[in-house]
């Protein structure tokens, strides 16, 4: 977009050539001459004035529409984001007993967990199928529509792109990652229900009658999700890195968008993390 100087400042050149033209007028003696140059004068003033105006208001405009875009792209794009790191935090740091709600520290948690952290984990630890197999794929393409969306993507800058781009990429391979997982064994005290609203194909996860997590699973065996997995040596490796490049790209983007998790009232609504 064309900064406000240097759209206006053609005009303003023509206004002084105008002040300029006016103030030799007093050096003509021809009177016929003197009118003729008081309206190229006041031609070359008042014409790039009215533009002048109008490429203020214009401005003016665009940073209203401005505002009200990014705003809107940055409320969707906290969604997604937290949707993605709930999600890898579930994986590592899931609770059995007690609802599994992140924080300030706990994001923190997951961004300081390095590449080789990452890979130590995958190798010890089994992961509950409820999270692993948690559908995602709407926040993928959510993301996804913001930057192929043209009305959008004009607002979001080249470092930001190369961001939402990576993290795409990363999220994408990372789920299907988890269909080559190793099935080890069954959870006996955890259990899965349907959402009491009838309208929501939510499942939820259950520890007596605390509802430790909650998510969506289009087109995966239920039996799945009290299933322990176990990640293949072979792919430890590369999901690690896969891993620690996602987060580390959701750490920046967060940074540079200005994204606040935690931040309450928005224009188009009310946030509730966690969701």
């Amino acid at each position: 977009m064309q900064k406000l100087y240097l759209r206006i400042l053609p005009f303003f050149i023509s206004s002084f050539v105008g002040i300029l033209i006016f103030v030799m007028v007093d050096y003509i003696a021809d009177v016929n001459w003197q009118n003729l140059i008081l309206n190229i004068a006041a031609g070359l003033i008042s014409v790039p004035f009215i533009f002048i105006c109008y490429e203020l208001v214009r401005e003016v405009s665009e940073k209203k529409i401005k505002t009200k875009i990014r705003n809107y792209i940055n409320f969707h794009t906290e969604k997604i984001l937290f949707s993605f790191l709930k999600y890898i935090y579930c994986w590592f740091f899931p609770t059995q007993k007690t609802p599994i709600l992140l924080d300030e520290n706990k994001i923190q948690k997951l961004y300081d967990v390095s590449a080789s952290d990452f890979e130590k984990m995958l190798t010890e630890k089994t992961l509950l199928g409820f999270f692993i197999y948690k559908n995602i794929d709407d926040k993928i393409l959510g993301l996804g529509s913001v930057i192929k969306n043209a009305n959008l993507n004009q607002y979001i800058t080249d470092d930001e792109m190369i961001r939402f781009m990576d993290i795409l990429r990363n999220i994408t391979l990372i789920k299907k990652s988890v269909l080559s997982f190793l099935l080890l064994g069954k959870n006996k005290v955890l259990r899965v229900r349907a959402d009491d609203n009838p309208h929501s194909s939510e499942l939820e996860l259950f520890y007596r009658n605390v509802k430790v997590d909650f998510g969506n699973f289009d087109n995966v065996d239920k039996s799945k999700l009290l299933e322990y997995f176990k990640v293949p040596t072979e792919s430890v490796e590369l999901l690690s890195h896969q891993l620690y490049d996602l987060i580390s790209d959701i750490k920046e983007l967060v940074k540079i968008m200005e994204i606040d998790f935690w931040r309450e009232e928005y224009p188009y609504g009310i946030k509730g993390p966690n969701i």
